[in-house]
């Protein structure tokens, strides 16, 4: 390259039109930014360990005047609400995701792109612009390095998150490439996040998504202010890459971030997840519905299974199998969404997976950990992981008949894509506890509506919707 990657992803992001964004990304953008609202919602959810810690923050917090803090009904300044909302989004393991990337940009470059725009009188159009620029920042960064960070035990929420956010902010609030540049700078030193959460079942995990989303705002204020940042941030021999992943291994690819740009877009092949666990157990969740329908076929009861074994890949394999007495016997909400054995096991027992999978009572169901204590998993070497999260699963029942499944597609993905449909019946389900039975009109009243509505109207009746929900609760 010619000019530095923060050089590059600046005069991109400061110099596209949005009549350059092709008419497919604006509606996907559309869709994300709907997806995005739900997630935040089901995560705001009064039963949920998020919503109750939500609900102190924005006490604390709150601001006569600033953006919305979904479910809640409370406004905060817009990086304390893109913070909160960011962790919501994140909460249940529903935010967007795109592949190779291990970019996931609906919990953060979305949620400081509505608080921004709410409290900055933008319109659904300004927030579709801004996140399709931010949502190519912070996946093109992803290509970088690959699955690298992973290997590594970081995620790349908080790390790549406050890259794609002030892009998306510095769209939004109009400022000079020179100003993104400044901007990414301060974002590399802000850079964190730590795997060690997945393992222990601690809820700080969540916090990736909302700190990604809240230190880009940060970083833009800085760079607005007249603080400076390292234009060499990406590249340079003590910047993001370099500190974060040394001894480096292998070659960094700064090629395949700036091929294409501004032609490519890449949102719409960021995949929606149906399920509220980690993306790595989605099909394998596929794969025990399926076989499911196999053993009922053949009259096989659940009782009748020895043995069922497992292939995914590295670093995935260690992410939802270790340690391995956490992982066979979770004990928290957070903890079992990052479990192989839980996941399978409760999709074979109840036919599938959804937020009522997590709660309390299942946690300690007896029979879905006698089932889970007959699973193992080993690595998967003809697995295409990060690009997708292939499923090979194999169950053994008495007598040696063998069933098997190979899932190469994870749903969600280009190849196993949810239709606008699915997405709004989603919607549906996460924000029932909210809406109640208008929940799926809601959504649709979301997609339709125009480009030129003002934030601030899109985000009233929610708003409305949660002080009388607020009310029945006698909160």
């Amino acid at each position: 390259m010619k000019s530095s990657l923060a050089r590059v992803f600046a005069d991109f992001a400061a110099g596209v039109s949005a009549a350059d964004i092709p008419s497919d990304v604006r509606h996907a953008g559309h869709l994300h930014l709907v997806d995005t609202i739900g997630v935040c919602i089901a995560g705001a959810a009064p039963s949920e360990e998020s919503g109750q810690a939500a609900r102190k923050l924005a006490r604390k917090w709150q601001a006569p005047k600033g953006a919305t803090v979904f479910g809640l009904g409370t406004q905060c300044r817009s990086e304390m609400a893109a913070l909160i909302n960011g962790a919501l989004a994140q909460a249940l393991e529903m935010d967007d995701k795109h592949g190779s990337s291990l970019a996931r940009p609906g919990s953060t470059v979305l949620p400081a792109a509505l608080a921004v725009a709410e409290e900055e009188e933008g319109t659904v159009d300004d927030v579709v612009t801004a996140i399709a620029i931010g949502y190519e920042v912070m996946i093109r960064l992803g290509f970088v390095a690959g699955k690298r960070f992973l290997e590594r035990g970081y995620h790349t929420s908080s790390l790549l998150g406050a890259f794609g956010t002030a892009a998306t902010i510095g769209r939004l609030r109009g400022c000079t490439p020179d100003q993104i540049v400044d901007a990414f700078g301060i974002a590399g030193t802000m850079a964190s996040g730590i795997q060690e959460s997945t393992r222990t079942g601690a809820t700080s995990k969540i916090l990736h998504g909302g700190w990604g989303a809240h230190s880009g705002i940060i970083a833009i204020d800085l760079a607005i202010a007249g603080v400076t940042g390292p234009e060499s941030v990406f590249e340079g021999k003590m910047g993001f890459f370099e500190t974060h992943l040394t001894p480096v291994d292998g070659s960094l690819d700064w090629t395949t971030p700036v091929a294409k740009l501004g032609t490519h877009w890449y949102l719409p092949a960021t995949s929606f997840k149906p399920y509220p666990c980690c993306q790595l157990l989605h099909a394998f969740i596929e794969a025990s519905k399926q076989l499911l329908v196999e053993l009922a076929r053949d009259g096989v009861s659940l009782d009748r299974i020895q043995r069922i074994n497992c292939k995914l890949a590295e670093p995935g394999l260690t992410l939802v199998t270790e340690p391995r007495n956490r992982k066979w016997a979770p004990q928290t909400r957070h903890e079992a969404r990052f479990s192989l054995p839980f996941a399978i096991a409760s999709a074979l027992i109840h036919g599938d997976v959804g937020l009522d999978t997590f709660s309390e009572e299942r946690l300690a169901d007896p029979d879905i950990r006698q089932l889970a204590s007959l699973i193992s998993a080993e690595p998967d070497p003809d697995s295409d992981y990060p690009a997708h999260c292939p499923a090979r699963m194999e169950i053994e029942t008495t007598g040696g008949k063998i069933y098997s499944k190979h899932v190469p597609y994870h749903p969600g993905s280009a190849e196993a894509a949810l239709s606008q449909a699915d997405v709004l019946d989603k919607f549906a389900r996460n924000t029932k506890w909210l809406f109640g039975d208008g929940a799926h009109d809601a959504g649709v009243a979301l997609i339709d509506l125009p480009g030129t509505t003002p934030l601030a109207i899109l985000v009233r009746d929610i708003a409305a919707q949660a002080v009388d929900s607020r009310v029945r609760e006698g909160a």
